[in-house]
């Protein structure tokens, strides 16, 4: 009898398991349907101009990035940090539930060795027009080439920052 009871408590475990498998699979299936919307639409990175405790305008593709650190930025300050901004797009009026961003932002030294950071972004309420900003500052980066990917469902985006300093 006691054999029984623990083949029927084994079996019992068994059918609970196998439910908890299946309510999780449909969670995973409506995270998927859920998250489909978001798709990142633009990177922009501007310049923490130290002097003046502001951010530049954001950096145009062909911008020159060079010495920033020692005081060759814009007008002539000096720059160390960059606001990086993000802009999502999806479902008007809508909080998605698993809506979820990745980026990494790889800095290369001047030694060639690359260090990449990775961040995670969640909690995207759209507005009316569709659109949610995020962004993250990145200190002490003016000095060696930065590279931003970032990864929203099936979209993808790369920024890319020659930054520089010489002698």
């Amino acid at each position: 009898m006691l054999v029984r009871r623990r083949r029927d408590v084994a079996a019992g475990g068994e059918i609970m398991m196998r439910r908890w498998l299946a309510a999780a699979g449909v969670c995973v299936l409506g995270a998927g349907a859920q998250a489909a919307d978001l798709k990142i639409v633009d990177i922009k990175a501007s310049l923490y101009l130290e002097s003046t405790g502001k951010f530049s305008e954001p950096l145009a593709d062909a911008a020159e990035l060079e010495n920033l650190a020692k005081g060759d930025g814009p007008d002539r300050r000096l720059a160390s940090a960059v606001l990086v901004e993000l802009t999502f797009s999806g479902e008007k009026n809508a909080a998605p539930k698993f809506a979820t961003a990745t980026v990494d932002v790889t800095q290369t030294n001047h030694s060639g060795q690359s260090s990449v950071t990775h961040k995670g972004f969640t909690h995207f309420v759209f507005g009316p027009d569709g659109l949610e900003h995020k962004a993250f500052l990145l200190e002490d980066a003016t000095c060696s080439p930065l590279q931003v990917e970032v990864h929203a469902n099936k979209s993808n985006k790369t920024l890319r920052l020659p930054f520089h300093c010489g002698g």
